[in-house]
This record gives C-alpha cells, structure tokens and sequence, in this order.
C-alpha cells in the first residue's frame, strides 16, 4: 500500500520548491502575440487589466487558464458564440508548452 499518492507528493514539492516555474520568453512570445491579436484593440480597450495580464505573465500555463478571461471580455463585445471559437482557435499556439491533456479538453468542449 501506498503511503504517499504521487498527486500528493507532486503538489507538496511544487508548495516547497524555491523557484517557481518559468518558461523561456521566446517560447512565450508567439503566444502573447497571438493572445493580444485575438483579443483585438476593441478588447484591450474594454479590459485594460488583461492586456497587461497577457504581456507579463510568466508561463505558458498561467497564459493558458487566462483564455477563460479573454472568453468573458470577448463575450460582452461579440456574443459567447464568438467568442469561444476565437479562444479555442489559439490552442495550436500551446502545442508543447502545456499538457496535450489541456489542448484535448478543450477540443471536447469545441462538440
């Protein structure tokens, strides 16, 4: 019997390693772009607050769960509709950067 299940001890050495995850801003920098375009000039004006988020955010993970925010921005300014299918068409910018896992989910809510 297991006395430590690997999720446990995974997110007990995430809470005390020292560094927190970064990725190369290189790798990021297609994906800010492509997260800035799709968000649009009309976006950036009606939330401020994420078009800063989107420029500083350090990981390709933190980028990929600030879509939901993009969702609602864009959502009050072309419908839900729309605005899903914008978001949903930056996942080929994450390929590599975050679990396939992610991507894949994302895909099944697409159906």
């Amino acid at each position: 019997m297991r006395w430590f299940k690997p999720g446990i001890r995974n997110s007990i050495s995430a809470l005390l390693s020292p560094e927190t995850r970064k990725d190369s801003p290189e790798s990021l920098e297609p994906v800010r772009e492509a997260m800035l375009a799709v968000l649009g000039e009309e976006g950036a004006k009606a939330n401020p607050q994420l078009t800063r988020k989107l420029k500083y955010l350090h990981d390709a993970h933190a980028l990929w769960f600030a879509r939901a925010e993009m969702v609602a921005v864009l959502s009050q300014l072309h419908g839900e509709a729309l605005a899903v299918h914008r978001v949903q068409s930056l996942s080929p910018v994450f390929q590599g950067l975050v679990p396939k896992s992610l991507i894949d989910a994302g895909r099944a809510r697409r159906s």
